[in-house]
């Protein structure tokens, strides 16, 4: 797994060379080490401070409670009883902690706090598509999207990931190639399952649920346990196909890149959708895509308010 993630590493330390980025797994012991002995070693770096703080801030649902009881067991001499409560739906944490001591030499402590959501995630199919990937991952409540719309995204983003041998294909008969319809693949899986209707309909409600939760549980890890470098002599036939890393980072690659196709050319791809991602961020804000019409009304509102109170104003400056 940590061979995929170092091209990724590479080109964020191209593009950000002042910003320092960890990835740590909770279930990682080396992971949380790595990032015990950052913070200690942060607090080393500053020996006149009697204490280091910590705040653990970050989307809901990506687990920053269940990180810290990590770093707090390996940071503590002895058993330590797990400190913050956790959940696999989001909203278990609804206000600042109180201080959880992660070290004791060097004294480090941290605040957990409530997930933050972004107030509007934007508009038409691009603030759609962030939705539908806080849903799959349970990072905002249940019920907003329709089961069956999440699974297909999710077929999609399986078969970007990896064309020619996609995670979900453990799932469905032997030999059975990627699919690419949603309803294909939703019937086959109910089969498999022997999720069926009167009359032996499959259950593609019922399967798209599965699969879901296949994917919270065990699928996300089995698709980044993968090859770092799948073949792509399966897809070789085509001018040019998509690939990708993880749910925002997507790429096309042609004949002669597929032929080569390494972490050089992979940390390339990367780093041209960060800049990509960041020229899109930027004109989202500057046509206004990152607020909503029930925000710009309110904004317009003020604004007139605002206007209206200056003029009373001068009004009565005028008659005195």
């Amino acid at each position: 797994m940590e061979e995929r993630v170092q091209p990724f590493q590479r080109a964020m330390a191209s593009k950000f060379p002042d910003q320092k980025v960890l990835f740590a797994s909770w279930n990682r012991a080396r992971d949380i080490r790595a990032l015990s002995e950052l913070l200690v070693n942060v607090a080393r770096e500053h020996p006149y401070r009697s204490e280091l703080n910590v705040l653990v801030v970050g989307m809901p649902n990506v687990g920053k409670s269940t990180l810290l009881n990590a770093l707090r067991n390996i940071g503590i001499a002895g058993p330590t009883p797990k400190a913050l409560r956790t959940s696999a739906q989001p909203g278990m944490t609804r206000v600042l902690s109180t201080r959880l001591k992660l070290s004791v030499d060097p004294l480090v402590y941290a605040y957990d706090s409530p997930g933050v959501m972004l107030p509007f995630l934007g508009k038409g199919m691009v603030g759609a598509e962030r939705g539908v990937k806080l849903a799959l991952i349970a990072g905002i409540k249940e019920g907003l999207y329709d089961t069956e719309a999440l699974a297909s995204y999710l077929l999609y983003r399986l078969n970007v990931l990896d064309p020619v041998s996609p995670a979900y294909l453990k799932l469905l008969p032997p030999d059975t190639p990627p699919l690419l319809d949603v309803q294909e693949f939703l019937a086959l899986l109910a089969r498999r399952l022997c999720m069926l209707k009167r009359g032996g309909i499959p259950d593609s409600a019922r399967a798209a649920v599965w699969f879901i939760k296949w994917w919270r549980e065990e699928g996300g890890l089995a698709s980044a346990s993968a090859p770092a470098l799948p073949d792509c002599s399966g897809v070789s036939g085509l001018e040019t196909h998509r690939r990708g890393w993880g749910f925002d980072l997507e790429w096309n690659v042609d004949a002669a890149e597929a032929s080569r196709y390494d972490e050089a050319t992979i940390q390339a791809k990367m780093e041209d959708c960060i800049d990509r991602f960041e020229e899109a961020a930027s004109l989202e804000e500057r046509e206004g895509g990152s607020v909503s019409s029930t925000q710009e009304k309110k904004r317009l509102k003020e604004q007139q308010k605002a206007r209206q109170r200056a003029r009373s104003k001068a009004r009565l400056a005028s008659r005195k």
